[in-house]
């Protein structure tokens, strides 16, 4: 998931070697080519044999041009990826229909009923793999090497499907050709789909389990008997030899596929009671995580069961026994007929299941949240009324003003321990940091006034932000400037970022970053930089609650240096503080007006939620509100978490979170906030779904692997958190297997 470019480095050492390997392969198959050529024109090879060994050479390229190590991620371009869904699309309903024009005698040594019979299975097959692979091609699909191998394996179906339907516009002496290039692929696409199906369950289990991991050997020997029987075929032709000997290579081939198969059946099985298992005892948030979870192995436990059952080789070995007991004549009129309906419907129920599989065919899941955010557009506003709307309005849009650049951002942490010499980013919340560096910083000394740190960063230019950044000043401040760049950098958790931050060699390699990027003057509004804390907070620590209470003692906390223990000093400035009392001027009350302000005048405006370890800041109230407010203007939200551990080690709590339980430091702002809430049971079900759910988690696009581990996440949360199954059960699919 985290992903720095520390660990993009063995990718770039790699991409060498990758290309001196496919350069190899290209001159390798030229040199065969050449020696195919050259041996038919000297006439030590008859022309049926140097046809096939081309159709090999052909069957076998594939191969080489798209290996398992490829590292292709992105999808193709618009442009090429509509030319590929017009070629796939024109050249497959082309194949399909033209057989059924009398002057193509396809299948001319059957009897006419027979005849009929395979012109329409070639047809529904070869049309069903057209409209996969054009749907496959068509997908704009975000960066993903696993469906990058998928969409290969769906076209490998599809072209081969196509080269044996098409035997019907080629000259018979020509068949040889597209038949062995047909049969060939098949073999490679029995590797590309073996490695999608072990990829799956390794991610699944969470590791390599000892079979999977060992898979390599045994799909490498399966695919070596599967083209060594072929090549027996080529050389040998029909005699008793060689039906001998494809024989038993086509029984090592099945062996080995229907062993891996069983052992790939047995993990999504034991996945699924537990998931079955866990529906029954959870509700909420958990109940539909479990639901969603079950769904997508039993949508996997089916393709599975497709691709291992429609394998061809069941079907072509009674034929080739019939062939070896009788006659080739007898062999087709008995089984030619159902080896053909069952070699084309399995790459056509093959295309489909890896389709799936990957993802590319998954629909996204919905969850109840658009009823919610019905009712919040309904909601009254939380800001509070005043009788100078036009000061209001202007002070809203000084605040909007006041973003805070990726650039500005870095060159602050980095200068930060000389202004603060008790700062530890282990140690240090927000708080600390704002009381000990941001106002003394924003102090000015010469005329005893203070402003926003912010503006003075940007010398009083205006810099519109591009996101409004939600969270806690209980949360470390190392973790908010880790969470604002792993947003920036499209990180999923922050926790790489947050180890990055701690060494000078990982912060030039974050500002490299935005600047490869271009986003170095991307703009965040943090309130700890976008308030004027002189207008405000830096002369006092607000009222005081009765000694001897919770309250005094969290109020306590909150002046006290966590490093040192040591209460804050004071700002002696002289700059006159505002509060609701003058609610057109307050800059502490314009949060969501600010954020309806901006969402209607800056494009792409998003909201960054950065939750701290403890997720506390979905237990303040002011949090809550911007929450709030993102639901109702319909704003694209994020909720940045340090690790996926984090969010399950939290789990229990977070699925049962009640809005009614927040906090702030003044009870009246906790209560217009609450009372701006319609239906709080629903908006606490949403906020769920927004923390791990179809809101968050599951409602983003995930390929094959990335739904395997988020599957296996339920299962081992909801086992190792919620206490749900019995201390008897293994959470590992593979353990039991």
């Amino acid at each position: 998931m985290l992903e720095c470019n520390a660990c993009c480095m063995p990718v770039e050492d790699k991409a060498p070697k990758s290309r001196s390997i496919f350069l190899g392969l290209l001159i390798l198959y030229i040199s065969l080519a050449c020696i195919v050529t050259c041996s038919w024109a000297l006439h030590w090879l008859d022309r049926n044999c140097s046809l096939a060994l081309y159709g090999t050479l052909l069957g076998l390229l594939p191969g080489a041009l798209h290996g398992r190590n490829s590292r292709t991620a992105d999808a193709p371009g618009r442009h090429w990826r509509y030319l590929g869904v017009a070629t796939v699309f024109v050249v497959g309903c082309c194949v399909a229909i033209f057989p059924f024009f009398p002057v193509f005698p396809w299948y001319s040594f059957l009897e006419v009923p027979s005849r009929s019979i395979l012109r329409w299975v070639d047809a529904i097959s070869c049309a069903g793999v057209t409209v996969i692979a054009a749907l496959c091609f068509k997908i704009q699909h975000p960066p993903s090497n696993y469906v990058r191998h998928a969409v290969w394996a769906v076209f490998g179906s599809w072209l081969l499907v196509t080269l044996l339907a098409a035997l019907v516009f080629f000259p018979k002496e020509y068949h040889p050709l597209l038949q062995h290039a047909a049969w060939h692929l098949e073999g490679i696409d029995f590797v590309w789909i073996a490695w999608l199906m072990t990829d799956r369950i390794t991610a699944l289990a969470d590791r390599p389990s000892y079979t999977l991991s060992n898979s390599g050997p045994i799909i490498r020997t399966a695919a070596i008997c599967f083209h060594l029987r072929i090549m027996t075929e080529t050389f040998l032709g029909v005699k008793n030899v060689s039906l001998a000997i494809q024989m038993v290579f086509a029984s090592i081939f099945l062996m080995l596929w229907m062993f891996l198969c069983v052992r790939i059946a047995l993990c999504l099985a034991r996945s699924f009671w537990l998931l079955h298992k866990e529906l029954h005892v959870v509700q909420g948030a958990p109940e539909a995580e479990a639901r969603w979870a079950l769904d997508v192995v039993r949508l996997e436990i089916l393709a599975c069961a497709l691709i291992t059952f429609s394998c061809t080789t069941l079907w072509w070995l009674p034929y080739k026994v019939l062939s070896w007991a009788e006659d080739q004549h007898v062999a087709d009129q008995v089984l030619l007929i159902p080896v053909v309906v069952a070699h084309r419907f399995n790459h056509l129920i093959k295309a489909a299941s890896v389709a799936a599989l990957s993802g590319l065919l998954w629909p996204r899941h919905t969850s109840g949240s658009d009823k919610t955010i019905e009712k919040l557009d309904r909601a009254p506003t939380m800001s509070i009324r005043l009788s100078d709307p036009d000061l209001w309005t202007d002070k809203v849009h000084e605040l909007a003003n006041r973003g805070v650049t990726l650039t500005s951002l870095l060159n602050f942490w980095r200068k930060l321990e000389q202004v603060m010499p008790s700062f530890d980013p282990q140690v240090s919340t927000t708080n600390d940091v704002v009381r000990l560096a941001i106002i003394p910083l924003s102090h000015d000394r010469s005329t005893g006034e203070g402003h926003a740190l912010a503006p003075l960063w940007s010398q009083g230019e205006p810099v519109r932000a591009q996101c409004m950044v939600t969270h806690n000043w209980s949360n470390l401040f190392h973790h908010l400037v880790a969470g604002i760049f792993a947003d920036a950098l499209e990180k999923e958790y922050y926790a790489g970022v947050a180890e990055m931050l701690l060494h000078p060699d990982g912060c030039q390699e974050l500002e490299n970053s935005i600047q490869a990027r271009n986003i170095s003057s991307k703009s965040y509004w943090v309130c700890a930089f976008s308030v004027n804390q002189h207008a405000c907070i830096c002369d006092n620590f607000g009222r005081a609650p009765p000694e001897g209470t919770p309250e005094f003692e969290e109020w306590d906390l909150k002046r006290r240096d966590s490093k040192t223990g040591v209460v804050f000093p004071l700002c002696p400035c002289k700059q006159r503080k505002i509060y609701n009392n003058e609610p057109a001027l307050c800059e502490m009350n314009k949060f969501d007006a600010m954020m309806r302000h901006l969402n209607r005048k800056q494009d792409g405006f998003s909201h960054l939620v950065v939750a701290d370890t403890a997720f506390d800041v979905f237990t303040r109230a002011w949090c809550i509100a911007e929450i709030v407010e993102s639901g109702r203007s319909r704003i694209r939200q994020q909720i940045k978490l340090y690790s996926e551990a984090t969010l399950d080690s939290n789990y229990q709590r977070l699925s049962s979170i009640d809005v009614r339980c927040c906090k702030a430091s003044r009870p009246e702002d906790r209560e217009m906030i609450l009372e701006s809430i319609t239906d709080i049971e629903q908006f606490n079900s949403d906020l769920r779904w927004r923390i791990f759910g179809t809101e968050g988690l599951l409602s983003k696009w995930l390929d094959g692997p990335s739904r395997a581990k988020l599957v296996s996440r339920v299962l081992r949360r909801a086992g190792t958190f919620g206490g749900h199954l019995s201390s008897g059960s293994t959470l590992d699919p593979m353990d039991s297997v």
